[in-house]
């Protein structure tokens, strides 16, 4: 009844790969450190001459042609991006309209006005106008 249960850990794909070629791995990896250590000068200035060609090659054949325009939205994807700014843009008009509402609100509650509190409601009200137009205008299409 409490028998102890035994059983194999699964291989992974390291384990498999260094069983059947790790014989070949170390050779290779004993060829490469006795050529290494032999002729490290010249593999040095392999190694540079490969990225200075790997520049010159990326710079000059393999440079990529001059791309046309970009293609624009047309159908429903043209229709959502211009919902889209036109949302962005009446929220900036609200905001505008509610900061001149509180300028408004600012020289309405003093006890005496000037003539320069008169000129900012007559130019806040001017803006708002200009606002109301903004937004009201039909789209011709």
């Amino acid at each position: 009844m409490y028998r102890k249960t035994h059983f194999k850990a699964r291989p992974d794909l390291y384990q498999e790969l260094s069983k059947e070629f790790g014989a070949y791995f170390s050779r290779m990896s004993t060829y490469w450190k006795r050529i290494s250590a032999r002729y490290p000068r010249q593999i040095f200035i392999l190694m540079l001459a490969s990225i200075l060609l790997s520049g010159v090659l990326a710079f000059t054949v393999m440079r990529v042609k001059d791309t046309g325009p970009l293609p624009t939205l047309s159908g429903p994807g043209a229709d959502v991006t211009q919902g889209f700014g036109q949302i962005i843009g009446a929220g900036q008009a609200l905001k505008k309209v509610l900061d001149l509402q509180n300028q408004i609100n600012i020289v309405l509650h003093k006890d005496s006005l000037t003539a320069a509190d008169s000129l900012l409601v007559k130019n806040a009200i001017r803006q708002l106008e200009i606002i109301h137009h903004e937004l009201n205008v039909k789209p011709t299409h």
